[in-house]
């Protein structure tokens, strides 16, 4: 029996006769970027990267993680085919990129981007195929969830210190000088709180978040670091700050701030800058009709800060009296948009 042979330039014609078939290519490769996520996320939980280092083979790696060399083997074929590893003979190793996210830092980086989204999407199909889902915002008490979540924010911290502190007037010797003061609002689990005192040995921060079951966990991970006579947490509201004249500096993830809320918090966030104190706002990537922005505006959605846009952040921070006020070009590979703007020196 002799089968024709189907050339690959044919198939898309074929395909416009085939009711949904675009479609189901679409959910496969959906499908196939699910395993492929999977593959990565238990290559960093077992230790897997770190075996890496120099190259070995699978059946070395499997062995010294105590796992199936076949699997082993699969696992690494996948991070070969995203290019995040590299074959040389029989051995592997990973990418020169990847060097960054094997240790230290970018290792919980990492973790914290692959734990988060699993642990996040997971509950959001529960939660709405149950009819429990809503737009009412950020409201995990998980702290499997919070703790994976704060992971991500130290990259935050890295890429201010990197990209744009340096832009914002006085703002750096204001950090390390004495007296400096932060303000984090929407502390969760304090990560970003703790980076940036390691950053700025003089800093001290205020920490606010309205859910007691973050601030529990930050307690601890302040401890841990050994911050407590640097670092205030607060379960309060944003909204109910009393701070006047004390912070250089101020960040707010407008992503968790419903647009209700998001004029008092303004207000709030401005009286306790110092004159010439800087706020940074962060936003979701919303823009745009591609996959990406999207996806974040789910995010947004299910999070509770609605659709804001950056141009129309920056507009709410010039209404409420900030001055400078600047939306920054976008820092690849983040999913944020960052304004800026700062109390003016003499208000009015």
């Amino acid at each position: 029996m002799e089968c024709d042979t189907i050339e690959p330039d044919q198939r898309p014609q074929m395909e416009l006769g085939v009711p949904g078939a675009a479609e189901r290519r679409r959910i496969l490769e959906l499908a196939v970027s699910v395993w492929a996520f999977s593959a990565l996320e238990s290559a960093c939980e077992r230790g897997v990267l770190e075996e890496l280092e120099t190259p070995k083979t699978a059946g070395e790696i499997g062995e010294r993680i105590k796992a199936s060399p076949a699997l082993t083997e699969a696992i690494l074929e996948v991070l070969a085919a995203l290019e995040l590893v590299q074959v040389e003979e029989d051995k592997f190793v990973f990418s020169r990129g990847m060097s960054s996210y094997i240790g230290g830092l970018g290792k919980d980086i990492l973790r914290g981007d692959l734990r988060s989204t699993r642990l996040l999407t997971a509950d959001f199909v529960q939660r709405f195929s149950a009819g429990e889902a809503s737009p009412s915002g950020w409201r995990y008490t998980d702290p499997a969830i919070l703790e994976a979540w704060g992971m991500r924010s130290v990259e935050q911290v890295a890429s201010w210190i990197e990209r744009l502190l340096p832009l914002l007037v006085g703002l750096l010797p204001a950090l390390h000088g004495p007296g400096a003061r932060f303000l984090d609002v929407g502390t969760g689990v304090g990560r970003l709180a703790i980076a940036m005192c390691r950053q700025f040995p003089n800093l001290r921060v205020a920490g606010v978040d309205p859910f007691e079951t973050a601030i529990d966990v930050a307690r601890q991970n302040v401890a841990e670091a050994g911050l407590g006579d640097r670092i205030d947490l607060r379960c309060e509201l944003v909204q109910q700050l009393t701070d006047t004249e004390c912070f250089d500096l101020a960040w707010m993830p407008a992503m968790f701030l419903s647009p209700d809320s998001m004029a008092g918090a303004l207000d709030r966030v401005l009286e306790a800058l110092r004159p010439g104190g800087w706020l940074i706002l962060g936003t979701a990537a919303i823009e745009g009709e591609e996959l990406r922005p999207a996806v974040l505006r789910l995010m947004s959605v299910l999070f509770g800060g609605g659709l804001l846009k950056s141009k129309e952040a920056a507009e709410s921070m010039e209404e409420a009296g900030y001055a400078d006020v600047r939306v920054l070009p976008p820092t690849p590979g983040l999913p944020s948009r960052t304004i800026v703007g700062r109390r003016p020196v003499a208000m009015l």
